[in-house]
């Protein structure tokens, strides 16, 4: 997909949500976001797979257990995020990067980084994740995890535009980045759609000891991918005073560019498919005025299949935040406009009076004069 078409679905994202209007208030309260600072602790874990398929010479068993599962270790990550007058920003990383630690694991190098811009009746996510030093094996080798490579990388980076179908009354805000208050409960159909790119790469990928049930991707070098991904969801906040529960479920399908890098560079072969995808997201928490706590837990998988072979990648994570903010309750341009009508309304009805009772003196000097 072209840069100029990258820009139009964009542009047709934020065009939708100009005729949002005003949420209800009597579900969303909008807060008058200053700034506000949260901190996250979590747990992550990626996984990227890659199993051969349709070769003749073995069976199905042998070719799931010749599946190469790659995995980096990387202990509990720490991470901030800023929210300055509706757009936020986050950056997670480790507290270490050195090679080892108590466990006697080497550990992986990691770091992330996020932005999102959320309106009532739609949403906009970015982001850019690292992933470099991974242990791997195949499902076929009983010593798991012995091998250990600090060649291999993944990385992958993309956007999500997500369009709520019940905006006025459900906050995708609340639920998920507690940038607003969900007064009472609501839900609502999410139609997301996502460009995404995602590579790992190293001097082999492919085991010495399964090339042969890989045929002629057996020496990979790099497996480069350009996705485009449409999904259908649902979310739901359920909500009690200043507490809530959240959930949000995504499935969907789309068409991918591959490429397949062979021999150091030196061949390359460029394949299309259409992948699977799915996400799973829950919160549950505090969400008071000024500050906010809770536990959250993420859940990402792409699968997709050519005919020598099939690619996954699954990422989770869950963990417990804190934040504070700097806010007051505000007005909507509604309750604005409903406010200055009522105003104006006022101000006739005291000139109407004024009036009156000028008309009233008059006509009382009036009969006095003609009295006397």
């Amino acid at each position: 997909m072209s840069k100029k078409n990258i820009l139009q679905v964009l542009l047709l994202f934020i065009s939708f949500s100009g005729f949002a209007g005003d949420p209800d208030t009597n579900y969303v309260q909008k807060f008058k976001n200053i700034f506000a600072i949260k901190t996250f602790l979590s747990d992550h874990t990626f996984m990227y797979t890659i199993t051969p398929r349709n070769n003749d010479a073995f069976t199905s068993e042998q070719l799931k257990d010749a599946r190469v599962l790659y995995t980096p270790y990387i202990p509990p990550t720490l991470g901030i995020s800023l929210n300055i007058k509706g757009i936020g920003l986050a950056y997670a990383f480790k507290l270490k990067n050195d090679f080892g630690d108590t466990t006697g694991h080497a550990t992986s190098q990691y770091q992330q980084f996020s932005m999102n811009i959320y309106k009532n009746t739609f949403g906009l996510e970015m982001y850019y994740q690292d992933y470099r030093r991974f242990y791997f094996h195949y499902l076929g080798d009983q010593n798991l995890y012995r091998s250990y490579n600090s060649d291999i990388r993944a990385y992958q980076w993309g956007a999500n535009g997500i369009i709520l179908f019940n905006g006025r009354r459900f906050s995708y805000n609340a639920a998920f980045n507690q940038t607003e208050l969900q007064k009472k409960t609501a839900h609502s159909l999410l139609l997301m759609m996502s460009l995404k790119f995602n590579e790992i790469k190293s001097d082999s990928l492919i085991p010495s000891a399964i090339r042969k049930y890989f045929v002629d991707y057996s020496h990979i070098d790099r497996n480069r991918n350009y996705a485009f991904l449409l999904h259908m969801g649902y979310a739901l906040n359920l909500t009690k005073k200043s507490f809530y529960f959240s959930t949000a479920v995504f499935g969907g399908v789309g068409v991918q560019l591959q490429t397949y890098t062979f021999v150091n560079g030196l061949s390359t072969r460029v394949k299309t498919a259409f992948p699977l995808s799915a996400r799973a997201k829950a919160s549950i928490g505090y969400n008071g005025k000024v500050f906010f706590s809770g536990v959250y837990a993420n859940y990402d998988i792409m699968q997709t299949s050519i005919k020598p072979m099939m690619t996954q990648q699954i990422l989770y994570t869950y963990g417990v935040y804190v934040g504070l903010r700097a806010i007051q309750y505000s007005k909507t341009k509604g309750q604005l406009r409903a406010e200055e009508k009522r105003k104006r309304l006022a101000e006739k009805e005291a000139i109407k009076k004024e009036k009156e009772a000028k008309k009233k003196q008059a006509e009382a000097a009036k009969k006095a004069k003609k009295k006397k």
